[in-house]
């Protein structure tokens, strides 16, 4: 394909697009002539991934060189993508692997790991709990292994099927792209849900207290067969 039809493909202008091929975070095209270029498919997945990282998740092109370089390399495997696009998404300085500060919340992870028999540590996940954890606990929520135990009862059957949704085909930007997506997600879906479950819960109680009529906390009705 031409560089104008990768531009509408991928909704990205040829501007940009030869802006990321001079900074070399995507591969140039294949030279036809002195003065066209053709691109493949490959060139369409780089693109739409380089696009989520710019647009979505404000990345630099350091950044973004990063962790391109890593998928470019051939020694790297999906699980080292995902533990990048994990490391990236969730934005976790790396200096809490060895930050005395949080081994408390370092030791709190490994020992969630140790109980459900979850591999993979070091890497990006574990240390975005023990910062999470670190983060909430000045809030009042200094959760401990049994209620963490409880959240990875309800979100590891889920993990189970969001993997096999996903699934291992495409190329390496194509999966990282969608990891990336997931991710993002994930995250949302989780907030939304927990700030759900609060909200009616602060409902609740101000019915109890009597500060709020009991009708409050119907909830929506569900429509009839002939209106679903």
């Amino acid at each position: 394909m031409k560089l104008s039809r990768l531009a509408t493909l991928s909704g990205v202008s040829t501007t940009t697009i030869k802006h990321w091929i001079r900074v070399g975070v995507l591969p140039a095209g294949e030279l036809r002539n002195q003065t066209t270029a053709v691109y493949e498919q490959r060139h369409l997945d780089r693109v739409l991934l380089l696009k989520l990282l710019r647009y979505e998740h404000r990345a630099s092109i350091a950044e973004i060189r990063e962790l391109t370089s890593l998928i470019d390399d051939e020694h790297s495997t999906t699980l080292d993508v995902m533990n990048a696009c994990q490391a990236f998404a969730l934005g976790t300085p790396t200096e809490i692997t060895t930050d005395p500060a949080y081994e408390p919340y370092r030791e709190r992870t490994y020992e969630l790991m140790r109980r459900r028999d979850w591999r993979g540590y070091p890497g990006a996940a574990e240390r975005g709990l023990a910062h999470a954890l670190a983060l909430a606990a000045p809030a009042g929520l200094d959760y401990g292994v049994d209620e963490l135990m409880e959240y990875a009862d309800a979100l590891e059957p889920l993990a189970a099927r969001n993997i096999a949704a996903l699934g291992p085909t495409g190329s390496a930007d194509e999966i990282a792209r969608r990891m990336l997506v997931a991710i993002s997600a994930r995250a949302r879906q989780l907030v939304a849900v927990s700030s759900l479950a609060h909200a009616a819960a602060s409902i609740r109680a101000a019915i109890d207290r009597g500060d709020a009529p009991e009708w409050l906390a119907t909830p929506p009705p569900a429509k009839s067969p002939n209106e679903a």
